[in-house]
């Protein structure tokens, strides 16, 4: 019988390998429900159960059992670790086992008993003081800061260093730098971050300048950490761990990283969403000093034990309060749990928020906070229109679709609709789909690759609508969303300001789009709130409800 269960076990296994990597390419779906197909490009789906290979347009993972399904639907992948029960059925289609209910997927991420490890040394401070910078006065210390918009606040906070040459970086290092940005100075940021991070001392950064100046900011000292450290021999995983929102901005990091570490003899990897695994198991296997990550993918490398985390000292969140946006703050939060609790972190924001706050109160010791700039959403600079619509809960369906109609005008119009409930998402999403307009729908139960699987969908125009919660993970470029409809109101100003950005193009340009019933009127003060501090248009409804409230 033992050889039976190992039979069936590795045959299970085989089948989710090969169903991972057998791709069905379709190209047309039915007028009726795509409405714009003929004029899509093609976009590749996963097999998957008994519609493998019909003409069927997109549908959100977990959809009804009545209606027909595409793409990752009901069936999950079988791992190491799972009680399978395993099915054989004669022809096609039929799709592959899944894990019973005492899956043990997630037990790999389960954080060591650190008191009980024995973890070799590790250098903090990494660069002493330049002579320079030490022999500047208070009083110029802080006209500098004031003349640049550069807000501290911390213990013993070091002074900035005003030229490269205080920073004391190694020969190739300054070289790099200066051919990367010949004749650029020291920007605010990295006047005041270097020397932080070069002490050794965790960081919070708040800055809304562009990504590639935050990521020189904490890169440079991360290639100074790595060169202080002592040799480990290959496979104890990397020393630097910087996370990344997107697969976009992870490879904007590596290109910045590579171009730092040129003639050092350190290595950087990329572990990113949206690209092939096999490659990236590669870089693993190889090694690197510097590993920049998405965290779903370093996740999910991170369960099949793929990541070794127990040789990182210098941990990096870059655009954090964006990865908490779009759902990420339980990855972060095992990520750090598994990565050792001496480490230096460093955490960059371009807004606080409680949410912000409340993770840099677990991730950080004693952190010194650098604010650069009028560390403000301009919110009065986007063009975005804010329309409100009051209704009856049971008209808000064909609110939706009338809306639909009137903006949607072609494949590059998409639109996001923001639910409060997982069982809404499926409801609306069909409702929208069988009135023509192609849709999927994600919510915060759904994997890391269901969910790319839909926002990729989007992205590429193959379906125009976009039906979520908010604690869904929403990787989403806002040069693709046109229109965002709170069909829920949002429950704080917070979310309001999160759903918000959606709707901002590169033009300025867009439209929110918030439904309230007559028990949202308790949000509209907050809302109306929210939109006089950004110095936008209230719309007359809303003021209208805020009053009414006001006067209860």
């Amino acid at each position: 019988m033992l050889g039976l269960a190992d039979a069936l076990e590795d045959a299970a296994q085989a089948a989710a390998e090969a169903v991972q990597d057998f791709l069905i390419e379709f190209n047309n779906p039915p007028a009726a429900l795509g409405g714009l197909g003929a004029a899509w490009p093609p976009v590749r789906g996963p097999f998957n159960g008994p519609n493998e290979g019909l003409d069927m347009p997109l549908a959100a993972p977990e959809v009804r059992p009545e209606l027909p399904f595409f793409g990752m639907g009901r069936a999950r992948y079988p791992v190491i670790g799972d009680t399978v029960t395993a099915r054989i059925y004669l022809g096609r289609g039929n799709g592959v086992a899944s894990p019973a209910h005492g899956s043990q997927v997630r037990c790999n991420l389960c954080p060591p008993d650190w008191a009980k490890l024995s973890l070799p040394n590790h250098a903090k401070d990494c660069c002493p003081e330049h002579t320079v910078t030490s022999q500047r006065s208070t009083e110029e210390v802080e006209a500098y800061r004031k003349a640049n918009d550069v807000a501290v606040t911390g213990r013993d906070v070091p002074d900035p260093v005003l030229h490269i040459d205080e920073a004391n970086f190694p020969e190739f290092l300054r070289r790099n730098i200066q051919a990367r940005n010949p004749g650029s100075p020291v920007t605010a940021l990295q006047t005041q971050c270097w020397p932080v991070a070069l002490r050794g001392r965790d960081l919070v950064a708040v800055s809304s300048s562009a990504s590639e100046e935050n990521s020189l900011a904490y890169l440079a000292p991360a290639i100074v950490h790595v060169q202080r450290q002592p040799s480990m021999p290959r496979g104890c995983g990397p020393i630097v761990l910087v996370l990344t929102a997107t697969q976009e901005a992870a490879q904007k990091v590596r290109v910045v990283s590579d171009v730092l570490i040129e003639g050092s003899g350190m290595r950087t990897m990329c572990l990113a969403s949206g690209y092939a695994k096999r490659p990236q198991l590669k870089q693993l296997e190889e090694g690197a000093e510097i590993c920049i990550a998405t965290p779903g993918r370093l996740l999910a490398f991170m369960e099949d034990l793929k990541v070794n985390l127990r040789r990182c000292t210098y941990f990096v969140l870059d655009e954090a309060d964006r990865m908490l946006a779009m759902g990420f703050a339980e990855h972060l939060r095992t990520v750090a749990a598994n990565v050792r609790p001496d480490r230096q972190t460093l955490v960059w924001l371009a807004e606080c928020t409680e949410d912000t706050q409340e993770l840099v109160e677990k991730l950080t010791k004693d952190c010194i906070t650098v604010s650069v700039g009028t560390v403000v959403q301009k919110y009065h600079s986007w063009r975005v229109k804010h329309i409100a619509d009051v209704c009856e809960e049971s008209a808000k369906e064909e609110r939706l679709v009338s809306l639909l109609k009137d903006v949607i005008q072609d494949e590059r119009d998409r639109m996001i609709v923001f639910v409060e409930r997982k069982q809404t998402v499926e409801d609306l999403m069909w409702s929208v789909r069988l009135q023509g307009w192609p849709a999927v729908g994600i919510y915060g139960g759904h994997s890391e690759q269901e969910r790319e699987w839909a926002l990729n969908a989007l992205s590429f125009g193959k379906v125009l609508v976009l039906v979520a919660t908010d604690v869904a993970g929403r990787a989403i470029n806002a040069e693709n969303v046109r229109f965002v409809v709170n069909y829920d109101c949002p429950s704080s100003q917070d979310e309001y300001r999160r759903r918000f950005k959606y709707a901002v193009r590169t033009d300025g340009t867009g439209v929110v789009y918030t439904f309230l019933g007559r028990d949202d009127s308790r949000h509209a003060e907050d809302l109306t709130r929210f939109l006089r501090e950004a110095k936008l248009v209230v719309p007359p409804l809303l003021q209208e409800m805020a009053k009414k409230v006001a006067r209860r």
